[in-house]
């Protein structure tokens, strides 16, 4: 710790995984950080609830065995006697019947495909881990990939509705690197000839790590404003030079936004027209994310993968196939998520009339499940999810350092090709943070 590093004052907008993680982190170097949410609490989308006593995950999170990122700050922030690992399952449903899908031998009896279809499935998969040159992908649409590694027919029946499920009318427009990432990923958690795939939670949710690190970060000075919507980067002769907030300008030596790109643009009318043209521009897909909480368990799956078309949400997520039922009163948390497109008109619907649609296809679904042991179904929705990336558009991804001087910027737009997981946010915030201390030996 330097004695300019003492001095500097840094303001972090975003009180998200990655705002707090920065804080943290950039406090550890004897910076002066301070944080502001505009939300009554830390988290962002990955917030918590209280349901009669227990909290719960706003929205259903994976940490992986493989996620070194995650796992470490777990054991900085002095929560992992509350991690646990568990052995999860997915399933398919299709055509009205479930089906196991997730050991070879699975693999090689999963109906919907023919003998060939299925061994073509298994050898794109250890293809996917092969493959290290993502960029080669990022120009090649991932009906195309698809289709000439597995088949049309494994195309047509597998990836076709996942794809929709996942990307909505964007799909079209995706290049292959979406689900290239996707299979890294979920493969590098497998262990063994048993393939199981282990996955872990953290007792009371997800937001259980955030406090932890924000108990830690305040422990190293940080502020942490809650209910504090920046009205304004400040920018003065071309330099970032504070924020304003309730009608005030608290001048600081830097500013992070860990918000959205459009959010960001909105923030900065003095900074250059191109660059807010460029995070204006960016769009994003958002999600509605019903949470049942029932009194019984409904499956033995961690992810039921839905293939028909026809139901409006993409999965069926029963979260207490991973966390123990004892860690939320003995509740079931099933989540049924819907990726919507910016113009898609679901995300008006009324709480209502999304709980209407949802359990008609629920109850087709599963129609001996007993409704009256569902205790409550609440609607979740966020507007910034996943950004969209279309093929061949990596010069739009913006810089860590933006045009603004003092003025950065670290959020899932940035990422890309990993996934808009806490793994791979809290991993780029070692990026974000490298490049602040860099720039800080030549601050006047």
């Amino acid at each position: 710790m330097t004695d300019t590093a003492k001095k500097r004052q840094i303001a972090i907008i975003g009180g998200g995984i990655l705002g707090v993680t920065l804080a943290y982190k950039l406090a550890g170097r004897g910076l002066n950080v301070t944080v502001y949410e505009r939300g009554d609490n830390l988290g962002g989308l990955a917030a918590a609830m209280d349901y009669d006593g227990a909290r719960v995950d706003r929205f259903y999170h994976t940490i992986l065995s493989s996620d070194t990122s995650m796992q470490g700050l777990m054991e900085e922030s002095g929560v992992a006697d509350k991690r646990h690992f568990t052995a999860t399952k997915q399933g398919f449903y299709d055509n009205g019947h479930l089906y196991d899908f997730n050991t070879p031998v699975d693999l090689m009896r999963f109906p919907p495909l023919n003998i060939i279809q299925r061994v073509r499935l298994g050898l794109q998969i250890v293809y996917a881990q092969l493959e290290s040159d993502w960029r080669k992908m990022d120009v090649v649409p991932v009906e195309d990939w698809l289709a000439k590694f597995w088949g049309r027919g494994v195309y047509q029946k597998v990836w076709k509705p996942l794809l929709r499920a996942k990307f909505d009318s964007t799909a079209e427009s995706v290049p292959a690197t979406y689900i290239w990432s996707r299979l890294r990923r979920m493969m590098g958690t497998r262990e063994g000839v048993t393939s199981k795939e282990m996955m872990c939670y953290i007792e009371n949710g997800y937001y259980t790590l955030i406090e932890a690190l924000a108990r830690k970060a305040e422990g190293l000075g940080v502020q942490f404003h809650l209910k504090a919507p920046i009205e304004e980067v400040v920018i003065e002769n071309g330099q970032a030079a504070g924020v304003r907030v309730g009608g005030e300008v608290r001048r600081y030596d830097a500013v992070i936004s860990t918000l959205p790109s459009p959010t960001l643009g909105g923030l900065i009318p003095s900074a250059p027209a191109d660059f807010r043209a460029l995070l204006n521009k960016q769009q994003y897909l958002g999600v509605m994310c019903p949470l049942l909480i029932l009194k019984k368990r409904l499956l033995p799956y961690y992810v039921l993968n839905i293939t028909d078309e026809s139901i409006p949400f993409t999965a069926v997520v029963e979260t207490t196939n991973l966390i123990d039922p004892q860690h939320v009163k003995g509740y079931h948390l099933v989540y049924l998520p819907k990726y919507l497109a910016p113009d898609n008109p679901i995300a008006n619907w009324s709480d209502e009339q999304v709980q209407a649609e949802w359990m008609k296809h629920f109850k087709r679904m599963f129609p001996d499940y007993n409704v009256s042991d569902i205790a409550a179904f609440i609607v979740q929705k966020a507007k910034y999810v996943e950004p969209i990336r279309p093929m061949g558009t990596l010069d739009e991804i913006p810089e860590i350092q933006t045009p603004v001087a003092r003025l950065y910027m670290g959020n899932t737009v940035m990422i890309y090709p990993d996934l808009g997981n806490g793994e791979a946010v809290t991993r780029y915030s070692a990026k974000v943070i490298d490049r602040v201390m860099a720039d800080m030996v030549g601050w006047a």
